[in-house]
């Protein structure tokens, strides 16, 4: 039931998303595509694109899957999407800027002898960097934190997996790290 529903609203969200970008499209005269590093290191492919809204206003709407790295005993499964909204002291994809994050993620995490499988959203701030590297390459930094709502099923492997979710919590968190090499389309 409540994969049902995540899967629901992060079908929602994949289609606002979907929309918001084709709207900006028409309106951008900058498109970036990039790739968080650091994810990577987690063997968790990632994907963004980033679309200029204004003068200082961009949307970098991203999405990352894993859909099963096994270290040791441990066992990572997730999906996210991340929309954020930023505004540029200077021009957009280069030099500083803050903005508004939100995302939506599904996981199926194993540590030791523990499962963990439910699913969080979350709402904070970032701020990063971009260096302009050449008239197409950018290198980002970034860093958040913000709320983190998450429920799930933790419960011992080999046993059943509990009716309801057992555990549901609101913390302040870090919510992104991030070192991304951006190619410029436009």
């Amino acid at each position: 039931m409540l994969a049902l529903i995540l899967n629901r609203n992060l079908g929602r969200l994949l289609f606002v998303s979907f929309l918001l970008s084709c709207g900006t499209i028409a309106m951008a005269q900058r498109i970036a595509l990039k790739t968080n590093t650091l994810y990577w290191a987690t063997l968790s492919p990632n994907i963004e694109a980033e679309f200029r809204l204004s003068r200082h206003f961009t949307l970098d709407l991203g999405t990352t899957a894993n859909f099963s790295t096994k270290i040791d005993d441990n066992n990572l499964k997730f999906l996210q999407v991340a929309p954020e909204l930023r505004y540029w002291f200077s021009r957009p994809m280069a030099r500083h800027y803050v903005g508004l994050t939100t995302f939506a993620v599904n996981y199926n995490l194993k540590m030791d002898n523990t499962c963990y499988d439910g699913d969080a959203v979350a709402a904070g701030f970032t701020y990063g960097f971009d260096w302009v590297i050449s008239r197409r390459w950018n290198i980002e930094t970034s860093v958040g934190a913000g709320l983190l709502k998450y429920r799930c099923f933790e419960y011992v492997n080999g046993d059943v997996k509990p009716l309801s979710p057992n555990t549901d919590k609101t913390i302040l968190a870090p919510l992104k790290l991030g070192v991304s090499i951006s190619y410029l389309l436009f």
